[in-house]
C-alpha cells in the first residue's frame, strides 16, 4: 500500500494511468485545503494487492474494510476502482487499486465484472 500525501508520493505508483488519475485527485484535493495538507480533508491511497485491505489501521479505520463502508465505488479505467470512505464531516479517504483487488479483497459477489 502507498499513502498519498504529496506529488512526490505519486512517483511510487508504476502504473502511469493510475499515477496520473491520482496525481489530479491529489491537486483536487488540495485545493479544497486552507493549509495544504491533504490531512485535513483525509487521504488517498494505493493497494497494491488484496491483502492491503487488511490493514485497516493503516487507513486510520478502527474496524475491517466491508463494501458497506464505500460511500461510493467508482471504475475510472483500465481496470482500476476508486473508492471513498468518509470518515467524518470533514474528511474522506480515496482508496484505488485494480477493480481484482477490491473483489478479493471487500466486495460482495455480485459486484459485476465492469459495474
Amino acid at each position: 500500500m502507498i499513502e498519498i500525501l504529496t506529488p512526490d508520493d505519486v512517483s511510487k505508483i508504476k502504473d502511469c494511468y493510475i499515477a496520473e488519475y491520482i496525481k489530479n485527485l491529489l491537486t483536487n484535493l488540495l485545493t479544497q485545503t486552507s493549509d495544504c495538507l491533504l490531512e485535513t480533508v483525509g487521504g488517498i491511497f494505493y493497494v497494491e494487492n488484496e491483502k492491503d485491505f487488511d490493514n485497516y489501521e493503516k487507513f486510520g479505520l478502527s474496524s475491517k474494510i466491508t463494501e458497506s463502508r464505500f460511500e461510493w465505488i467508482d471504475l475510472i479505467g483500465n481496470d482500476f476502482l476508486d473508492g471513498c470512505i468518509v470518515l467524518d464531516n470533514d474528511k474522506a479517504i480515496n482508496i484505488v487499486g485494480k477493480a481484482d483487488y477490491f473483489r478479493k479483497g471487500v466486495l460482495n459477489n455480485e459486484y459485476g465484472e465492469h459495474n
